[in-house]
Protein backbone atom coordinates (compact mmCIF):
# COMPACT_ATOMS: atom_id res chain seq x y z
CA UNK A 1 0.00 0.00 0.00
CA UNK A 2 3.06 1.95 0.73
CA UNK A 3 4.61 1.96 -2.39
CA UNK A 4 1.92 3.58 -4.70
CA UNK A 5 2.69 7.31 -2.84
CA UNK A 6 6.47 6.52 -2.92
CA UNK A 7 6.07 6.20 -6.46
CA UNK A 8 4.46 9.18 -7.24
CA UNK A 9 6.68 11.36 -5.12
CA UNK A 10 9.59 10.00 -6.92
CA UNK A 11 7.68 10.49 -10.47
CA UNK A 12 6.90 14.03 -9.75
CA UNK A 13 10.61 14.44 -8.69
CA UNK A 14 11.56 13.35 -11.91
CA UNK A 15 9.61 15.43 -13.94
CA UNK A 16 11.05 18.16 -11.89
CA UNK A 17 14.23 17.45 -12.93
CA UNK A 18 13.58 16.93 -16.60
CA UNK A 19 11.79 20.57 -16.29
CA UNK A 20 14.74 22.33 -14.64
CA UNK A 21 17.14 20.44 -17.37
CA UNK A 22 15.25 21.79 -20.01
CA UNK A 23 15.78 25.42 -18.48
CA UNK A 24 12.70 26.90 -17.16
CA UNK A 25 12.56 28.71 -13.87
CA UNK A 26 11.04 26.56 -11.36
CA UNK A 27 10.66 26.70 -7.60
CA UNK A 28 10.61 22.95 -6.63
CA UNK A 29 8.42 21.75 -3.79
CA UNK A 30 7.71 17.90 -4.98
CA UNK A 31 4.14 18.35 -3.87
CA UNK A 32 3.53 21.08 -5.87
CA UNK A 33 6.25 22.03 -8.26
CA UNK A 34 5.81 25.55 -9.47
CA UNK A 35 6.74 28.10 -12.19
CA UNK A 36 7.66 31.49 -10.37
CA UNK A 37 4.41 32.66 -9.57
CA UNK A 38 3.09 36.08 -11.33
CA UNK A 39 1.18 38.80 -9.36
CA UNK A 40 -1.92 37.72 -11.05
CA UNK A 41 -1.74 34.31 -9.91
CA UNK A 42 -0.84 34.42 -6.56
CA UNK A 43 -3.24 34.05 -3.81
CA UNK A 44 -3.42 37.57 -1.50
CA UNK A 45 -1.83 37.26 1.66
CA UNK A 46 -3.52 40.62 3.09
CA UNK A 47 -6.90 41.30 3.35
CA UNK A 48 -8.42 42.66 0.34
CA UNK A 49 -11.68 44.86 0.13
CA UNK A 50 -15.68 45.14 -0.14
CA UNK A 51 -17.16 42.43 -2.04
CA UNK A 52 -15.70 39.51 0.32
CA UNK A 53 -16.92 37.74 3.08
CA UNK A 54 -15.10 37.88 6.48
CA UNK A 55 -13.19 34.54 7.39
CA UNK A 56 -14.65 34.06 10.94
CA UNK A 57 -11.42 33.17 14.13
CA UNK A 58 -13.66 31.76 16.66
CA UNK A 59 -10.58 30.37 18.28
CA UNK A 60 -6.76 31.63 18.70
CA UNK A 61 -3.63 29.36 19.53
CA UNK A 62 -0.74 31.51 21.16
CA UNK A 63 2.86 29.41 22.06
CA UNK A 64 4.49 31.62 24.54
CA UNK A 65 7.94 31.12 25.84
CA UNK A 66 8.84 32.62 29.43
CA UNK A 67 12.46 33.18 30.22
CA UNK A 68 14.18 34.90 33.35
CA UNK A 69 16.90 37.86 32.32
CA UNK A 70 19.43 34.93 31.58
CA UNK A 71 17.29 33.26 29.00
CA UNK A 72 16.98 30.59 31.04
CA UNK A 73 13.31 29.16 30.46
CA UNK A 74 10.59 29.69 33.44
CA UNK A 75 9.03 26.37 34.24
CA UNK A 76 5.87 25.07 36.46
CA UNK A 77 3.86 28.06 35.76
CA UNK A 78 -0.40 27.87 35.57
CA UNK A 79 -3.32 29.38 33.61
CA UNK A 80 -3.47 31.91 36.65
CA UNK A 81 0.10 33.49 36.05
CA UNK A 82 -1.14 34.60 32.35
CA UNK A 83 -3.21 37.34 31.07
CA UNK A 84 -3.74 38.00 27.20
CA UNK A 85 -4.97 41.13 25.79
CA UNK A 86 -6.25 41.26 21.71
CA UNK A 87 -6.22 44.84 20.82
CA UNK A 88 -5.91 46.27 24.77
CA UNK A 89 -9.12 44.29 25.75
CA UNK A 90 -8.84 41.52 28.19
CA UNK A 91 -9.49 37.71 26.47
CA UNK A 92 -10.94 34.69 28.77
CA UNK A 93 -8.18 32.07 28.85
CA UNK A 94 -9.87 29.14 27.45
CA UNK A 95 -7.05 26.82 27.66
CA UNK A 96 -3.43 26.09 29.08
CA UNK A 97 -1.05 23.44 28.39
CA UNK A 98 2.15 22.81 29.57
CA UNK A 99 3.79 20.27 27.50
CA UNK A 100 7.24 19.87 26.54
CA UNK A 101 7.14 16.30 25.00
CA UNK A 102 4.62 16.63 22.09
CA UNK A 103 5.90 15.91 18.47
CA UNK A 104 8.21 18.64 16.70
CA UNK A 105 7.93 19.60 13.46
CA UNK A 106 11.23 21.78 12.08
CA UNK A 107 11.84 23.66 8.60
CA UNK A 108 15.21 24.23 7.49
CA UNK A 109 15.55 27.02 5.64
CA UNK A 110 19.18 27.50 4.77
CA UNK A 111 20.70 30.63 2.59
CA UNK A 112 22.41 29.26 -0.38
CA UNK A 113 23.02 32.94 -2.19
CA UNK A 114 25.94 33.49 -3.42
CA UNK A 115 27.73 35.32 -0.80
CA UNK A 116 27.36 32.33 1.47
CA UNK A 117 29.89 30.40 -0.19
CA UNK A 118 32.36 30.64 2.28
CA UNK A 119 30.37 29.64 4.87
CA UNK A 120 28.54 27.24 3.81
CA UNK A 121 30.67 24.25 4.92
CA UNK A 122 30.06 25.33 8.97
CA UNK A 123 26.38 25.96 8.01
CA UNK A 124 25.49 22.21 7.09
CA UNK A 125 28.14 20.85 9.30
CA UNK A 126 26.05 22.42 12.49
CA UNK A 127 22.62 22.24 10.67
CA UNK A 128 23.41 18.09 10.01
CA UNK A 129 24.51 17.98 14.00
CA UNK A 130 21.53 20.34 15.47
CA UNK A 131 18.69 17.56 13.33
CA UNK A 132 20.82 14.44 14.16
CA UNK A 133 20.26 16.00 18.17
CA UNK A 134 16.71 17.00 17.94
CA UNK A 135 14.80 15.27 16.01
CA UNK A 136 13.69 11.57 17.14
CA UNK A 137 12.63 8.77 14.88
CA UNK A 138 8.54 8.02 14.90
CA UNK A 139 8.13 11.16 16.54
CA UNK A 140 9.83 14.66 15.28
CA UNK A 141 9.99 15.69 11.69
CA UNK A 142 12.11 18.06 9.46
CA UNK A 143 12.18 19.23 6.19
CA UNK A 144 14.92 20.68 4.36
CA UNK A 145 14.77 23.82 2.35
CA UNK A 146 17.27 26.19 -0.09
CA UNK A 147 17.14 29.48 -0.82
CA UNK A 148 18.52 31.34 -3.23
CA UNK A 149 17.21 32.91 -6.99
CA UNK A 150 14.24 30.17 -6.06
CA UNK A 151 13.21 28.19 -3.21
CA UNK A 152 14.10 24.40 -3.44
CA UNK A 153 12.70 21.96 -1.38
CA UNK A 154 15.87 19.22 -1.06
CA UNK A 155 14.11 17.01 1.64
CA UNK A 156 10.29 16.58 2.63
CA UNK A 157 9.38 15.97 6.20
CA UNK A 158 10.72 12.93 7.48
CA UNK A 159 12.16 11.38 10.60
CA UNK A 160 15.17 9.87 8.83
CA UNK A 161 18.36 11.67 9.75
CA UNK A 162 19.89 10.37 7.08
CA UNK A 163 18.06 11.57 3.94
CA UNK A 164 18.42 15.14 5.58
CA UNK A 165 22.24 14.80 6.31
CA UNK A 166 22.33 13.88 2.05
CA UNK A 167 20.24 16.74 1.24
CA UNK A 168 21.83 19.05 2.73
CA UNK A 169 25.49 18.08 2.12
CA UNK A 170 24.58 18.15 -1.98
CA UNK A 171 23.95 21.70 -1.66
CA UNK A 172 25.83 24.59 -3.92
CA UNK A 173 25.75 28.36 -3.28
CA UNK A 174 25.14 30.66 -5.98
CA UNK A 175 22.36 33.58 -7.25
CA UNK A 176 20.58 36.04 -4.75
CA UNK A 177 18.35 35.79 -1.96
CA UNK A 178 14.41 34.80 -2.29
CA UNK A 179 14.42 34.64 1.67
CA UNK A 180 10.29 35.99 2.02
CA UNK A 181 9.39 33.93 -0.47
CA UNK A 182 10.92 30.54 0.84
CA UNK A 183 9.02 31.68 4.71
CA UNK A 184 6.25 31.90 2.44
CA UNK A 185 5.68 28.81 0.74
CA UNK A 186 6.71 26.83 3.29
CA UNK A 187 4.34 27.87 5.76
CA UNK A 188 1.56 28.04 2.65
CA UNK A 189 2.60 24.15 1.34
CA UNK A 190 4.08 22.77 4.22
CA UNK A 191 2.68 23.78 7.73
CA UNK A 192 -0.99 24.38 7.10
CA UNK A 193 -1.91 21.27 8.34
CA UNK A 194 1.09 19.98 10.55
CA UNK A 195 -0.69 18.02 12.98
CA UNK A 196 0.78 19.69 15.98
CA UNK A 197 1.25 22.96 17.80
CA UNK A 198 5.19 23.17 17.45
CA UNK A 199 5.67 24.22 14.79
CA UNK A 200 9.15 25.76 13.77
CA UNK A 201 11.10 27.31 10.84
CA UNK A 202 14.81 27.61 11.05
CA UNK A 203 16.19 30.39 8.85
CA UNK A 204 20.02 30.22 8.23
CA UNK A 205 21.11 33.22 6.41
CA UNK A 206 24.35 36.16 5.76
CA UNK A 207 21.98 38.72 4.39
CA UNK A 208 18.88 40.59 3.96
CA UNK A 209 16.40 39.38 1.07
CA UNK A 210 17.28 41.08 -2.78
CA UNK A 211 15.30 38.95 -4.75
CA UNK A 212 11.36 37.36 -3.59
CA UNK A 213 8.21 38.59 -4.81
CA UNK A 214 6.34 38.46 -1.51
CA UNK A 215 7.14 41.34 1.43
CA UNK A 216 8.16 40.94 4.82
CA UNK A 217 4.80 41.56 5.95
CA UNK A 218 2.88 38.96 3.82
CA UNK A 219 5.80 36.31 5.59
CA UNK A 220 4.96 37.60 8.98
CA UNK A 221 1.17 37.41 7.98
CA UNK A 222 1.12 33.73 6.98
CA UNK A 223 3.23 32.64 9.42
CA UNK A 224 1.34 34.02 12.37
CA UNK A 225 -1.81 32.57 10.22
CA UNK A 226 -0.57 29.25 10.92
CA UNK A 227 0.86 29.80 13.95
CA UNK A 228 4.74 29.20 13.24
CA UNK A 229 7.45 30.35 15.23
CA UNK A 230 10.35 31.56 13.17
CA UNK A 231 14.17 31.88 14.98
CA UNK A 232 16.59 33.14 12.55
CA UNK A 233 20.47 32.39 13.03
CA UNK A 234 22.49 35.47 11.10
CA UNK A 235 26.07 34.70 10.15
CA UNK A 236 26.80 38.18 8.74
CA UNK A 237 29.24 39.17 11.34
CA UNK A 238 30.35 35.82 12.19
CA UNK A 239 34.43 36.46 12.66
CA UNK A 240 35.29 32.73 12.33
CA UNK A 241 33.48 32.79 8.86
CA UNK A 242 36.37 35.65 7.81
CA UNK A 243 33.74 38.17 7.00
CA UNK A 244 33.98 40.18 9.81
CA UNK A 245 33.11 39.75 14.12
CA UNK A 246 30.89 40.77 16.72
CA UNK A 247 27.65 38.72 18.41
CA UNK A 248 25.96 42.14 17.52
CA UNK A 249 23.49 42.52 15.10
CA UNK A 250 23.71 45.49 12.54
CA UNK A 251 20.78 47.57 10.78
CA UNK A 252 20.88 45.01 7.85
CA UNK A 253 19.44 42.76 10.27
CA UNK A 254 16.37 44.54 11.25
CA UNK A 255 13.87 43.10 8.82
CA UNK A 256 15.22 39.13 10.11
CA UNK A 257 14.74 40.52 13.41
CA UNK A 258 11.12 41.90 12.97
CA UNK A 259 10.02 38.26 11.08
CA UNK A 260 11.36 36.67 14.18
CA UNK A 261 10.29 38.75 16.97
CA UNK A 262 6.88 39.15 15.56
CA UNK A 263 6.17 35.37 15.41
CA UNK A 264 7.54 34.61 18.75
CA UNK A 265 11.27 33.62 18.13
CA UNK A 266 14.21 35.10 17.97
CA UNK A 267 17.75 35.73 16.15
CA UNK A 268 21.05 34.63 17.16
CA UNK A 269 23.90 35.94 16.08
CA UNK A 270 27.06 33.50 16.28
CA UNK A 271 30.36 34.80 15.98
CA UNK A 272 32.54 31.61 15.81
CA UNK A 273 31.21 27.67 15.30
CA UNK A 274 30.82 27.15 19.31
CA UNK A 275 28.34 29.98 19.00
CA UNK A 276 26.18 28.62 16.05
CA UNK A 277 25.88 25.06 17.64
CA UNK A 278 25.18 27.20 20.71
CA UNK A 279 21.98 28.94 18.73
CA UNK A 280 20.87 25.52 17.57
CA UNK A 281 21.22 24.26 21.12
CA UNK A 282 19.12 27.22 22.53
CA UNK A 283 16.16 27.02 19.58
CA UNK A 284 15.99 23.32 20.57
CA UNK A 285 15.00 24.46 23.88
CA UNK A 286 12.74 27.16 22.67
CA UNK A 287 11.04 24.92 21.00
CA UNK A 288 10.76 22.10 23.18
CA UNK A 289 9.51 23.99 26.16
CA UNK A 290 6.76 26.58 26.00
CA UNK A 291 3.31 27.44 27.07
CA UNK A 292 0.18 26.84 24.59
CA UNK A 293 -2.46 29.41 25.39
CA UNK A 294 -5.83 29.60 23.37
CA UNK A 295 -8.81 31.89 23.72
CA UNK A 296 -12.25 33.03 21.70
CA UNK A 297 -12.40 36.56 20.55
CA UNK A 298 -14.82 38.81 21.47
CA UNK A 299 -14.90 39.96 18.44
CA UNK A 300 -14.42 37.46 15.72
CA UNK A 301 -15.80 38.79 12.57
CA UNK A 302 -13.80 42.21 12.10
CA UNK A 303 -11.59 42.35 9.33
CA UNK A 304 -8.05 43.43 10.10
CA UNK A 305 -5.12 42.99 11.76
CA UNK A 306 -5.40 42.24 15.79
CA UNK A 307 -2.74 42.69 17.94
CA UNK A 308 -2.19 40.07 20.47
CA UNK A 309 -0.42 41.02 24.18
CA UNK A 310 0.98 38.33 26.41
CA UNK A 311 1.47 39.49 30.15
CA UNK A 312 3.20 36.85 33.29
CA UNK A 313 1.34 39.20 36.36
CA UNK A 314 3.04 36.68 38.84
CA UNK A 315 6.98 37.93 38.30
CA UNK A 316 8.59 40.34 37.42
CA UNK A 317 11.32 40.78 35.24
CA UNK A 318 10.38 38.10 32.78
CA UNK A 319 10.96 38.09 28.66
CA UNK A 320 8.14 36.78 27.20
CA UNK A 321 8.06 35.84 23.45
CA UNK A 322 4.99 35.06 21.68
CA UNK A 323 3.50 36.53 18.28
CA UNK A 324 2.31 39.77 18.39
CA UNK A 325 -0.77 39.30 16.50
CA UNK A 326 -2.95 37.70 14.08
CA UNK A 327 -5.07 39.20 10.29
CA UNK A 328 -8.60 38.47 10.23
CA UNK A 329 -8.92 38.09 6.55
CA UNK A 330 -11.46 37.98 4.18
CA UNK A 331 -12.40 35.58 1.12
CA UNK A 332 -13.58 36.03 -2.09
CA UNK A 333 -17.89 36.17 -1.89
CA UNK A 334 -18.92 33.40 -4.61
CA UNK A 335 -22.46 35.03 -4.85
CA UNK A 336 -20.24 38.72 -5.62
CA UNK A 337 -22.46 40.97 -3.31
Amino acid sequence: MKSQPRKRWRDIRLRLAATLLAGIGVIGFPSAPLQAQSASSRPPAAPQDAGEDVIRITNVTVPVIVTDQDDRFISKLTKDDFEIYENKKKQKIESFEDKTDLPLFVAILMDTSASIKPKLKFQKEATISFLQTIIRRRKDQALFVTFDSTVQLRQDFTDDTNLLTKAILDVKASGDTALYDAVYRVCEEKMYNVPTPRKIIIIITDGADTSSERTLEEAIEIAQRYEVLIFGISTRNAGFFGTGAGMVSREEDAELQKLCARTGGDVAFPQKVIDLERAFQRIDQAARRYYLLSYEPQDPDTPGFRKIEVRVVTRKNVRIKARDGYFVRRRANSAGS
